[in-house]
């Protein structure tokens, strides 16, 4: 092997057991999808099915359909729950059992139509790349509103007066950004974000003090992972992973009337979390910010034990928030 090669492998960031990372750009990944097809769930009677949406980019959806009630012979609009997966925004999928899982439970708890979407990853496409694809499908599925766009689900079942974003982890953030952003664009089709879900949400920067031993060895790990999937990123205090960071858009921009914040009570990031919620209420926004904490949980404990009492309580808040109007 020449020089010029072994320099292209040289390794630019190693986390055992999860992603280690090439100056080639080439990539592995320890955590592999564990694939779960589209279906009707058998426990909640939760249709599913997949999606394009931008096929040149590789971006697609699950879209997950409940049973749809009718009141005299007419059948009842549903809200939609735009969401994003997490996974440290080089990991993870919308289609990986875990996800899939709570996507159907949130679905059948909050009586909603989920899209679940499969964004681009980093590193090989690195951030800000996923945040152009969350707009995109959010977009894509405001498209449908007034009875317009391809697919017949949200044509046929959607309330676009009810549509709400959401994401766990990574997704959160990513969730965050897109609303941002909707506080400043317009989506199209007079459609409009009623509220944001952020489950355990991936923000740095800041004191971290709070964090026990091994949540501070994941602080760690995270502040090594900022530069390998932002590249050129100006550290933790950059607004992308830092949205309360001094010089970050104000908050004050947030393009939803309604935020809930999930809170793990041993999340390395609860932090961080608990301050968003504090510098969202400071801010000149005008809406109502809520958190609910899980006393004693870690970082996406809800995917690692989806049918634990907290796990329930969890979906429960959650839907309990979106059926309001």
């Amino acid at each position: 092997m020449s020089d010029a090669e072994a320099a292209g492998d040289e390794v630019i960031h190693d986390a055992p057991g999860f992603i280690r990372v090439y100056r080639s750009g080439r990539v592995e990944r320890f955590l592999p999808v564990d694939f779960a097809p589209p279906s009707t769930d058998d426990y909640t009677g939760v249709a599913s099915k997949d999606v394009a949406i931008l096929p040149e980019a590789g971006v697609s959806a699950r879209i997950y359909l409940p049973a749809v009630p009718s009141t005299g012979g007419t059948r009842s609009k549903l809200p939609v729950l735009v969401f994003f997966h997490g996974g440290g925004f080089c990991l993870g999928s919308a289609f990986d059992a875990a996800v899939h899982g709570h996507a159907n439970r949130l679905a059948a708890r909050a009586g909603a139509i989920v899209v679940s979407v499969e964004y681009r990853l980093a590193p090989e496409h690195p951030v800000p790349a996923l945040y152009g694809d969350a707009w995109s499908a959010l977009q894509w599925v405001a498209s449908h509103a007034a009875d317009q766009g391809p697919e017949p689900w949200l044509t046929d079942y959607a309330d676009f007066g009810r549509v709400h974003v959401g994401g766990e982890s990574a997704g959160a953030n990513i969730a965050h950004h897109v609303v941002m952003r909707a506080g400043g664009e317009e989506l199209g089709h007079g459609v409009k974000v009623n509220s944001l879900v952020l489950i355990h949400p991936f923000f740095l920067g800041g004191d971290s003090s709070e964090s026990d031993e091994m949540g501070m060895a994941l602080l760690r790990e995270l502040v090594r992972l900022w530069p390998v999937v932002c590249p050129g990123t100006s550290g933790c205090d950059d607004p992308w992973i830092n949205p309360m960071a001094d010089g970050a858009p104000s908050l004050a921009g947030l393009g939803c009337q309604r935020v809930l914040v999930c809170v793990g009570g041993k999340d390395a990031m609860r932090g961080r979390a608990r301050l968003y919620c504090e510098k969202l209420k400071e801010s000149e926004w005008i809406g109502s910010v809520e958190a609910w904490d899980a006393d004693g949980q870690g970082h996406g404990f809800h995917l690692l034990w989806p049918t634990s009492t907290k796990a329930e309580a969890q979906v429960e808040v959650i839907a309990e928030f979106l059926s309001r109007e």
